[in-house]
């Protein structure tokens, strides 16, 4: 009986948290690919078309969506907006989360940004972006957790990752 008891009081301890794990590492891959995508990407338009600049990009899709959302219907397709001038291709074509690119120009600072960006306290020198992925992990509408990368910081940060 002993045995049993604590087998079950593991069991309840350890299942809930491998579930939670598990269903958190399934968005990594899509949040690594996208914010590398739309990173290449927007250092390309700045090179090539921006004139210096980067392109701001609205949330795409509106709202994360567990099932999934087609992108490239979604946010590239035809009157696609900034995701189809920017040439974003995602690696998988159902994705779970929203992005969204924000932008300044150089000698400003970097505002509205969340504390996972950690920016800068001061003016940059160049123009600058950063990208928001929004994810509702738990699929109940509530906190989500919330991703960033930006042209200061190519390190994903990340809030409310797991709840």
């Amino acid at each position: 009986m002993i045995v049993v008891a604590i087998i079950g009081i593991l069991a309840a301890v350890v299942i809930p948290n491998w579930a939670s794990t598990s269903r958190n590492k399934k968005y990594d891959p899509e949040i690594t690919a996208m914010t590398t995508e739309i990173a290449n990407r927007e250092e390309q338009y700045k090179s090539e078309l921006g004139n210096g600049a980067y392109l701001a990009a609205a949330n795409c899709p509106t709202t994360p969506n567990q099932a999934g959302v087609d992108f490239n219907t979604a946010c590239v397709g035809s009157g696609s907006g900034a995701y189809g001038t920017l040439r974003v291709v995602a690696t998988d074509n159902t994705i779970r989360c929203s992005y969204q690119v924000v932008i300044g120009a150089a000698g400003t600072q970097p505002t509205g940004a969340p504390a996972s960006c950690t920016a800068p306290s001061l003016a940059l020198a160049g123009a600058w972006y950063y990208t928001l992925a929004t994810c509702d992990m738990d699929g109940n509408g509530g906190t989500n957790a919330t991703f960033c990368t930006s042209s200061w910081n190519s390190k994903v940060g990340s809030a409310n990752y797991g709840q």
